[in-house]
């Protein structure tokens, strides 16, 4: 995988961004890239820096696209998924999807099985930086273009073009802000994401790059221990109430978000242990919560991963279908949640499963969320 530096320009545009009210959606900004590494398919026409030529994928309509899912083990991840067949169904192209409950193996013949079924493209949200390069290799050597979403792959290779949130830009804003208001010293503990899973490797990349900013290079940043809790409400919470049980000075909670930060502050609640800062992400659980709390002084920031982001990849894979140039790498920005404009966000209406960074129409969001 090619090595990136956060540019202080990426940084300076996470912060200034903030989301649009919840259910309006965001927007795609243009990709942003480093060089290109030589593979063929990167470098076949000039097409402009950091776009890809798709001339060989051209093919008439109507089109079948393939979506292989490594899982829905949290609720973003089943937002996800709505928003991307509601986006299919809007663009009148047949969508077929495979979960592969969190097993890479099973995930490699599900693309296998979706390549027999004669998809003419692929979508991969991928569960390991590795396991899915050699079938998805195979898929665009077929004339099958692929585009890898969510979570990034290390082959270049074995996708046509990725789209997503800068992982390692996300977790460098949340650990930013914690080491901020810990005033650069304190034991926390870390919630990650599912071992092996590229998002989560790369979140947990951007805390180590704001530890390293500390003058003392985050020698007084004790992490007492990290879990995977794979993004889940119940797995944060049992994380939590772990960690609370085996120390009895915790300063702070790094977490990757999902809904996992929603647990922690019940673990802290139900301990009788005082609130202490918390990063998070912007489900509408953790956000009511959140706004409860703030009557005890709890204070929290909430980095947002798109849930439309699979529809940014379906419209790729219609541009490379029509033999358009699209980016190898169209990251989506990070727009932050502050205590100063949750109201903006919350909404007390919905489920706690909904996500605010969102582009799903009201009338469907309503018919999913709204209690």
């Amino acid at each position: 995988m090619k090595k990136r530096m956060l540019s202080l320009l990426s940084l300076l545009l996470a912060g200034m961004l903030t989301l649009t009210a919840c259910g309006s959606g965001g927007q795609t900004t243009g990709g942003q890239t480093d060089e290109d590494t030589g593979d063929a398919q990167a470098e076949t026409t000039d097409v402009g820096e950091g776009m890809v030529d798709t001339s060989q994928f051209k093919k008439d309509g109507p089109y079948t696209i393939g979506f292989s899912n490594i899982s829905v083990v949290n609720t973003f991840r089943v937002q996800m998924v709505r928003e991307l067949e509601y986006a299919a169904e809007q663009a009148g192209v047949t969508l077929y999807t495979t979960d592969a409950g969190g097993d890479t193996s099973k995930q490699v013949s599900d693309i296998q099985d979706l390549m027999a079924r004669g998809i003419d493209a692929l979508l991969v949200a991928p569960g390991s930086t590795t396991a899915t390069n050699a079938v998805t290799r195979k898929a665009i050597d077929q004339g099958i273009p692929v585009i890898v979403f969510n979570s990034e792959v290390e082959d270049e290779s074995a996708f046509t073009g990725y789209v997503g949130t800068d992982a390692i830009e996300f977790g460098y804003v949340m650990g930013k802000w914690l080491l901020n208001e810990l005033d650069g010293k304190g034991n926390i503990i870390v919630l990650d994401g599912t071992a092996g899973a590229g998002v989560g490797e790369m979140r947990h990349q951007g805390l180590q790059k704001a530890l390293d900013e500390l003058p003392d290079g985050g020698k007084n940043i004790n992490i007492l221990a990290t879990y995977y809790a794979d993004w889940a409400y119940d797995k944060g919470k049992q994380a939590t109430e772990q960690a609370l049980a085996a120390y009895p000075d915790i300063d702070g909670v790094w977490s990757q978000g999902g809904a996992m930060t929603q647990g922690a502050i019940e673990a802290f609640q139900a301990a009788g242990r005082p609130l202490v800062p918390m990063t998070g992400e912007d489900s509408n659980g953790f956000l009511k919560l959140w706004k409860e709390a703030q009557s005890e002084g709890f204070k929290s920031i909430a980095a947002s991963d798109a849930a439309w982001q699979g529809e940014v990849a379906l419209e790729a894979a219609l541009k490379a279908l029509a033999g358009e140039p699209i980016e190898k790498y169209n990251y989506i920005p990070v727009p932050t949640i502050t205590d100063a404009d949750i109201d903006q966000y919350v909404r007390p209406e919905y489920s706690d499963a909904y996500w605010c960074n969102t582009k799903m129409p009201k009338e469907v969001a309503d018919q999913y969320y709204l209690e």
